[in-house]
């Protein structure tokens, strides 16, 4: 059976961790859970949904995500920093070299960061941790690797609230060696069911990629098989079980990670109605669908998408599609029937 968790011990990050590591407590500091559109932080409220220059405007941003014991900090798809323990029991993260030494940076490996600093290129020695000019560094180096298709899916996170996973992949699961790739999946959200909440997988893609795409009648488009992969893992023995013990977990460490960024700053946005109520001690058991969705980013008024009948292929296969034109149309969408 495959292995999917949501963990991390926040119960081992207190006073004298966060004073001991500077660096987390900024990250916290510049952490927008969902739905926190930063109007706030902009001179003009609608970039963040509409410009591509909005990571480059707000320097302070970024989007926390748990995983199976460590946290992703991420900045329009590109993952700021990897957290966990060491197996010492220090807090560390580990940040790709390109954004911490820029053009100097090469291949794959990352630079660790903990109490102690961070090793200094030049001199081969650990240096202090910078601040947050350290930080936003990082994240204005990062901007450079931020494609449209991600900058789309960090706005839908700016617009709902109940949004619990960003850069999703399920455990590699198949007879098929050529389907042994763990699939990946944009966005995690929660939409109200009755009195329960249903876990929602979304797919985003802009209208010009050509996965959403095809030509003639008798071939579908590739993202059709794409998120085919997701309801077969999901349809496997115990693995709906699985997903929604490990996402109400992933509730429960927002809300509490929350609190530590409440601290550092007092006015963060609150978390999603659903979070709140999926991390109660008296919640019942999250539903899932087993059935991702697709989102669209046709803001730029494609024409030839619908003309040529490509919207229609898709739904055609009983997939449900959002198109997103306008910024209202941001919001998703629940699936009407149960």
């Amino acid at each position: 059976m495959a292995i999917f968790e949501r963990t991390f011990p926040v119960e081992l990050i207190n006073d004298q961790v966060l004073d001991e590591n500077p660096w987390f407590k900024d990250m916290l500091l510049d952490w927008r859970p969902a739905g926190d559109a930063l109007h706030r932080d902009m001179p003009e409220a609608h970039k963040l949904d509409s410009s591509d220059r909005m990571l480059e405007d707000v320097p302070n941003h970024l989007r926390l995500a748990i995983r199976k014991d460590y946290l992703n900090l991420y900045r329009g798809g590109q993952s700021i920093a990897k957290i966990d323990f060491d197996k010492g029991g220090r807090l560390q993260a580990h940040i790709h070299n390109k954004y911490v030494y820029g053009d100097k940076g090469s291949g794959q490996a990352y630079v660790t960061l903990t109490s102690a600093g961070l090793l200094d290129q030049e001199t081969s020695r650990l240096r202090e941790y910078g601040g947050l000019a350290d930080l936003h560094g990082w994240g204005a180096t990062a901007n450079k690797y931020v494609g449209k298709e991600k900058l789309f899916v960090d706005s839908i996170v700016s617009r709902n609230a109940d949004t619990i996973d960003l850069e999703m992949a399920l455990p590699a699961f198949s007879l098929d060696a050529e389907m042994r790739i763990a699939p990946r999946m944009d966005l995690v959200t929660l939409e109200p069911v009755g009195n329960c909440w249903r876990i929602v997988f979304w797919e985003a893609k802009l209208v010009t990629n050509a996965e959403a795409r095809c030509k003639g009648d008798v071939i579908l488009p590739k993202v059709i098989s794409q998120l085919a992969r997701y309801t077969t893992w999901l349809r496997q023995p115990n693995h709906i079980d699985l997903v929604a013990a490990a996402y109400r977990n992933a509730c429960r460490l927002l809300v509490a990670f929350h609190g530590l960024a409440k601290r550092m700053n007092p006015g963060i946005e609150t978390l999603g109605l659903g979070i709140v109520a999926a991390a109660a001690a008296d919640a019942p058991p999250l539903l899932v669908d087993d059935k991702p969705r697709l989102l669209i980013d046709d803001r730029t008024s494609n024409l030839a998408f619908t003309n040529h009948g490509h919207l229609d292929k898709l739904r055609n296969t009983g997939l449900h599609v959002q198109m997103v034109r306008t910024l209202d149309q941001m919001t998703l969408e629940p699936r009407l029937c149960p």
